[in-house]
């Protein structure tokens, strides 16, 4: 799952507006002709389905990187397997109750690169998605387009002169397209005014919602939210794609403008508040992932504000992921740690420790000298 720059991760990569605006991603949602939706199958529906997916991209791979693909059953991924995709957006986030043979997917057709990935057999038959850092909405809609009319060319999709293609999700009929960007949003909620940002978007009939659900607890963690589009019916795939890029960058204009003002009227309060953030991360042993996203949220304050150096954006928004207790349950496994003895026996201690370990050598070139 390697991005193109320098070997990152796409998450990790420079992008447009990535002081305020984290990531985009776009979402097709496409359904083969003459099947049932997902949810109605009978029989063997689900594997002639997968199996006409699986053949429609093997056919597509070429010399190109963004072409070139892996496919994994579903079902054959470990636990931490599924929450890594959970985390990376590509699989839906599912109760703990929910057994392996009653996934709502059976595989994931992912590009080498891992920009791309295609949910197959989850409420439609394929749900091809594409994410990438900062304000690339645009380009996240190519990247599905192109691989949308490769399978046009084996695959013959379910839809409507009259409706568009057909979803199983009746807000998806039409272009079956969803656009998503994560925002960054500290100086709007601590003024106050984040009233200001969802008037905006509720002109362009798009929603914001708090970007970590499970960790919220009750408030924006970190200050990150999700902007997402609510309806695919209103006018063409290129004229949804333009006003929601539009709309961001409008909030990302008003993110700017009052964190500009609230660090003039508030200038220890925002001080304090990025040396707290960076004592916490350079002398704590143990810290949780809540803990962890609203630190990388001041530290991007001082750093978008002037205040500190020896960070950039791209590290910071890596790093939203790299905190993540699936990617570090990951390393864990993958790597040979030593652990204190009081942590050694304590799986979830482990994390915590190397949660507080990687924000350290992440933070361990930052100066404080403007502060």
């Amino acid at each position: 799952m390697i991005d193109d720059e320098k070997g990152l991760s796409w998450y990790a990569c420079n992008g447009k507006d990535l002081d305020v605006i984290v990531s985009s991603r776009v979402r097709f949602s496409r359904n083969l002709a003459n099947f049932p939706f997902p949810e109605f199958f009978h029989g063997d529906d689900s594997f002639r389905v997968q199996t006409l997916i699986f053949d429609s991209f093997s056919q597509l791979q070429t010399s190109d990187e963004s072409y070139k693909f892996h496919a994994v059953e579903t079902s054959s991924l470990d636990e931490n397997g599924r929450a890594l995709l959970e985390e990376r957006g590509v699989l839906k986030a599912l109760p703990k109750t929910v057994k392996v043979d009653t996934l709502p997917e059976s595989a994931v057709v992912m590009t080498l690169d891992g920009r791309s990935a295609t949910v197959i057999n989850c409420m439609d038959h394929l749900r091809i998605a594409s994410f990438k850092s900062g304000l690339s909405v645009h380009d996240c809609f190519d990247s599905c387009s192109k691989i949308d009319r490769g399978l046009q060319d084996t695959l013959q999709f379910a839809a409507s002169w009259d409706f568009g293609y057909l979803t199983a999700n009746i807000k998806d009929v039409g272009s079956g397209m969803k656009l998503s960007c994560r925002l960054h949003l500290p100086a709007v909620l601590r003024s106050g005014k984040l009233s200001l940002v969802t008037d905006i978007a509720a002109k362009g009939k798009f929603k914001i919602s708090p970007a970590f659900p499970m960790i919220s607890q009750g408030s924006a963690a970190g200050n990150f939210f999700t902007i997402e589009t609510s309806s695919c019916m209103k006018g063409s795939e290129l004229s949804q794609v333009v006003d929601f890029e539009a709309t961001c960058v409008l909030i990302a204009e008003t993110e700017r403008k009052i964190l500009k003002e609230f660090a003039e009227n508030k200038r220890t309060l925002v001080k304090n508040s990025v040396i707290r953030a960076y004592s916490t991360a350079k002398f704590s042993l143990l810290i949780s992932m809540r803990e962890a996203v609203d630190i990388i949220s001041d530290i991007k304050v001082g750093l978008n504000l002037g205040l500190i150096s020896g960070v950039d954006n791209p590290m910071l928004c890596g790093l939203l992921f790299r905190v993540q207790p699936a990617h570090i349950a990951y390393l864990l496994d993958s790597g040979d740690f030593t652990f204190e003895e009081d942590v050694n026996s304590d799986r979830r201690l482990k994390i915590d420790r190397l949660r507080a370990l990687i924000l350290q050598e992440a933070f361990e070139k930052i100066s404080l000298g403007n502060l």
